[in-house]
């Protein structure tokens, strides 16, 4: 592997003593804001996952499902990578996942943490996106080489050889078992399926004429879940379709088209904040979500073991949210507001932003909010107090901070602005959000504590 042939190097120069790496290697474990101070380890995730969030925003095909599914997998390798030196009580989450077949630890030596987390996050991410461009491949590769240099300032060579090993074995059990997942499989290579047959008729999508692209993943309901069961989290059925202006959607469909026209500036400045629908530009909607968690990390300083378990929680909800709601979105392959607004009141009518190429019904960023903030608010509380930094400083949209008293005002507030975006009907938000908030509980519940014997 590349990083021991790269310590033989560096630890001539460095010459550390076996004591100081012990001394170490306690020191890192404990992380949490016992001194106010974050632990190199707590510092190392959080850079991995700034990193992640590059990635994701410059390599191709990163949409929304695609990008929850990666953070999930991130998430799980690393807390399976981090279970020899956590003895705090928590558990592998591998008897959930029988065909996930970890690498056992050597029960005599003192793993490393940020070794083993170091290793861990640069194969699982290098693999997940193993298309990415250059400048983002030697942005990985220098993250690897800085904590791999600090941690041998700090722990012997058989200690960082043996924790970077481990680290990279659990990353790639991890990645072969995603791989044996065929509808999520580097389904970034193929986001748009030409053969995929719609329904035809007044109440189905159709894609939009200004941006004809094929269904984008018809098939995602069909993909692994990690928690929940796909149909146990199916949309409630839609109501009888009709163009009267009597109906629900003519009642909706004209909420929207109002509002649209035109913005006011807040509305405005709502839809852009959250609308993260910009591949190259800005992070997935998902990955908006790891944003915040990055935000929530560096405010609350928590103890490794949970930031650890908020990363893995939200993951896992964003891609259960996912499955879920792409399922339901092809079940219903309900038209969006911009086809039936053209239809019933201005033919020439467009939303601020294209239309996405996948039916409307229910809204995924609603039901990504939704998962991931119920996660959030079981970790760290319903009063919760942040001001969203994700898109500070941009000068294509207004991305200007906007302040929160809790994780559910995001959520809310994330799901109505695709109404101000004009492109969800408020049943699409609200039946998100719902199956959401549905879903975030589930993944929230999950047991990671040992039981006691």
């Amino acid at each position: 592997m590349n990083i021991l042939s790269h310590k033989k190097t560096v630890i001539v120069a460095l010459g550390v003593a076996a004591l100081l790496g012990l001394i170490a290697w306690l020191g890192f474990f404990k992380g949490g804001n016992h001194s106010g101070k974050q632990s190199p380890a707590v510092t190392l995730i959080l850079e991995w996952h700034r990193h992640a969030l590059d990635a994701e925003r410059y390599s191709e095909g990163y949409r929304p499902p695609v990008a929850a599914r990666v953070y999930a997998y991130i998430g799980l390798a690393a807390w399976e990578a981090a279970q020899p030196v956590m003895g705090s009580g928590l558990q592998s989450l591998a008897s959930r996942y029988p065909a996930l077949k970890l690498p056992k630890p050597d029960p005599d030596i003192h793993y490393h943490l940020p070794t083993v987390l170091n290793a861990c996050y640069s194969n699982i991410l290098k693999k997940m996106f193993i298309a990415a461009p250059r400048n983002i491949e030697e942005e990985r590769k220098e993250l690897e080489r800085k904590w791999a240099v600090a941690a041998l300032r700090e722990v012997d060579s058989t200690v960082f050889a043996a924790s970077a090993e481990f680290g990279e074995k659990v990353a790639m059990a991890v990645y072969d078992w995603s791989a044996t997942d065929a509808i999520g499989h580097q389904a970034n290579l193929h986001l748009y399926d030409k053969n995929y047959v719609l329904p035809t008729g007044a109440p189905f999508w159709q894609p939009c004429e200004d941006f004809p692209m094929p269904a984008m993943l018809p098939h995602w309901g069909e993909s692994r879940t990690f928690i929940v069961k796909t149909e146990d989290h199916l949309a409630a059925p839609l109501p009888p379709f009709s163009m009267e202006p009597a109906s629900p959607y003519y009642v909706q469909a004209l909420e929207v088209y109002t509002m649209n026209s035109p913005l006011s500036p807040d509305n405005q400045w709502i839809a852009e904040f959250w609308s993260d629908d910009f591949p190259g530009l800005t992070y997935s909607s998902t990955g908006r979500w790891i944003s915040i968690c990055n935000q929530v990390v560096e405010q609350e300083n928590p103890s490794v073991e949970k930031v650890l378990e908020t990363y893995l929680r939200v993951g896992l909800a964003l891609s259960d949210a996912a499955v879920a709601c792409w399922h339901s979105k092809y079940h219903y392959n309900l038209l969006r507001p911009e086809t039936y607004i053209r239809q019933t009141i201005q033919s020439d009518w467009r939303p601020i932003v294209h239309t996405p190429s996948f039916p409307a019904y229910p809204s995924g960023h609603a039901m990504f909010s939704a998962a991931a903030a119920e996660v959030l608010t079981q970790l760290y509380g319903k009063r919760y107090e942040l001001t969203d930094r994700s898109h500070e400083g941009r000068t294509e949209f207004k991305g200007t901070p906007r302040h929160f008293h809790s994780f559910y005002e995001m959520a809310f507030e994330n799901a109505s602005s695709r109404i101000a975006l004009g492109v969800h009907y408020r049943m699409d938000c609200e039946e998100g959000t719902r199956l959401g908030l549905n879903i975030g509980k589930e993944v929230a519940a999950m047991p990671i504590a040992k039981l006691e014997q």
